[in-house]
């Protein structure tokens, strides 16, 4: 199980993306320690999470002309439909390959892209005068 804690060093500075990115963190670990019967909800309510953030996401780099926005927008399309992919098996009755994937391999994809393109994307939007 690979736990994320919210804390004062994963804030990038921009107030929504930080907002969303702890409230993503507590639906990643909340999915991480609920029942089976009460995963296939909480991955749903993730997913929604996600959907809504990573618009916002898109919306911000539009606004502000981010240069390298269609690299991390891509991105964001590409862990939507493997987000996507796992409700099909959950939908299938496989709670275990998608727990595997919240368990490790969706917390680590998280870090990567909060380190990487999210970063990047708060800098150039700071820059350009967003809080």
């Amino acid at each position: 199980m690979t736990q994320i804690e919210w804390n004062d060093g994963l804030k990038l500075g921009l107030g929504f993306q930080d907002q969303d990115h702890e409230e993503a963190i507590a639906l990643m670990n909340a999915m991480q320690t609920c029942s089976d019967a009460d995963f296939p909800a909480a991955f749903a309510a993730h997913t929604e999470h996600l959907a809504a953030h990573l618009a916002r996401e898109n919306e911000l780099m539009e606004r502000i002309g981010f240069f390298a926005k269609d690299m991390h927008m891509g991105e964001h399309e590409r862990v939507l439909a493997e987000v996507a992919d796992m409700q099909a098996k959950i939908d299938a009755g496989d709670i275990a390959t998608v727990r595997a994937y919240v368990e490790n391999d969706l917390p680590q994809w998280f870090k990567d892209h909060l380190g990487s393109m999210d970063m990047m994307t708060a800098q150039f939007a700071l820059q350009m005068g967003e809080t």
